[in-house]
């Protein structure tokens, strides 16, 4: 038998949380002194000790522990109960990670005085483009920004699954619209019909648009760049209009690609 203050040093708890799972009947003691009161526990109870601490560790609430303790609980619902909390956590750790990459970059931002210190801006103007495409509607970028990569997933794998080729690169737009921003993602497959799931759409060609390159590991970066060429915009005594758009041609998910290397569009009047 151990006295409860060893079994509390060797589960890692207070004696105090050990009482108080014995009130919640989560883990009772092998044996309570009818004189004193005093609760001991054997070592085999360890392992039940172990699975109910991890569990709470893990985020389950004490009524979720019970029932994964409970001798009748089967193994799949105990794996189905683990695999929702494990999608929960990895959501959020996902989302604490995007939040993260997003305050170093506005970070970097502030640092260096500027949002871009030096880009080379080019006046060009944009061809039609005809694109199958996916589309989304958010009330910010930042909702918008983690569905960028699985929506390009999405349609690539429509194209593929079909067979098409890819006559360009990949192309993100956005408009600005009164409940936020909606979003597209798509490819260039010539004339071929659109892959079912997919639409396909026009981007309007543009006799005048601002351009820049952005280059680098990640894409934490670009909204600065956006916000570089949108300044370089007004600075030239010029206004933007129309869909901006995003040309990847080149990414760390292409076969040889090592980078990210975006060509941001900016039409204007």
């Amino acid at each position: 038998m151990l006295r409860i203050g060893d079994f509390a040093r060797l589960v890692g708890v207070s004696v105090r949380m050990l009482r108080h799972y014995d009130q919640l009947g989560l883990l009772k003691p092998a044996r309570i002194d009818e004189f004193t009161g005093y609760r001991s526990y054997e070592a085999a109870q360890l392992d039940r000790a172990n699975h109910l601490i991890a569990m709470k560790e893990l985020g389950f609430t004490l009524d979720e522990v019970g029932e994964l303790l409970r001798d009748e609980l089967g193994d799949d619902r105990v794996i189905e109960m683990l695999r929702e909390r494990e999608n929960s956590l990895t959501s959020q750790i996902d989302a604490d990670q995007r939040r993260l990459r997003r305050v170093r970059a506005r970070l970097r931002s502030l640092e260096k005085g500027s949002t871009m210190p030096t880009n080379t801006f080019t006046e060009t103007s944009l061809p039609a483009v005809r694109l199958v495409q996916l589309a989304a509607s958010a009330s910010s970028m930042e909702e918008i920004e983690p569905w960028i990569g699985p929506m390009f997933g999405r349609v690539n794998q429509a194209i593929d699954d079909e067979g098409l080729v890819r006559t360009g690169p990949g192309i993100a737009h956005y408009t600005v619209t009164e409940a936020g921003v909606l979003a597209a993602v798509g490819e260039q497959v010539g004339d071929s019909a659109p892959p079912e799931g997919l639409e396909a759409t026009e981007l309007a060609s543009a006799p005048r648009a601002l351009a820049m390159t952005y280059e680098g590991g990640g894409i934490d970066g670009i909204q600065a760049a956006w916000q570089s060429l949108v300044i370089e915009v007004e600075a030239r005594g010029l206004t933007p209009t129309g869909v901006c758009r995003e040309v990847y041609h080149e990414t760390p998910l292409d076969p040889d690609g090592e980078k990210w290397v975006i060509e941001l569009q900016q039409p204007i009047e």
